[in-house]
């Protein structure tokens, strides 16, 4: 898509299970620009596991019936994976890591610009994320199912 997106920021770090009953991934969630109103939403990479299409797995959730229509379907599935990260940030019930500031990386792979703010946001980004310090990405590497 372009070229690496970076920052320092608050970063949390949360298992997915992206399809019933065994197939999961790593996802990072944090923000960036003006009062962070762009959502950043990555797949940490982690050999043994998948690399799904974010966009398409909320797609296969029926992101569409949960989110406002306006903005079609795109617009609906970004929804869904923001809701994903907002989540794990303040719900608590699963294992993840949280760092208050902490400098990261994307890969972006995808853009999508919202057409009305969701979470606080009015952009997603999804790709590939890593975070800078190697012992934070260790620890956030150990959160693999």
């Amino acid at each position: 898509m372009g070229s690496e997106q970076t920052g320092t920021g608050r970063v949390t770090v949360y298992p997915l299970t992206h399809h019933w009953p065994d197939r999961r991934c790593l996802l990072a969630y944090t923000t960036t620009g003006d009062f962070g109103t762009t959502a950043i939403v990555g797949v940490l990479p982690v050999p043994e596991l998948e690399h799904p299409d974010l966009l398409a797995v909320a797609a296969a959730h029926h992101a569409q019936g949960l989110y406002s229509s306006r903005g079609g379907h795109e617009n609906a599935c970004a929804g869904w994976v923001i809701c994903t990260g907002w989540s794990a940030r303040i719900g608590g019930s699963g294992p993840r890591l949280d760092v208050q500031s902490t400098a990261w990386s994307l890969r972006p792979d995808r853009r999508i610009p919202l057409a009305e703010q969701m979470y606080g946001h009015d952009i997603l980004h999804t790709g590939t994320f890593t975070l800078d310090d190697g012992e934070l990405m260790k620890q956030a590497l150990r959160l693999a199912p």
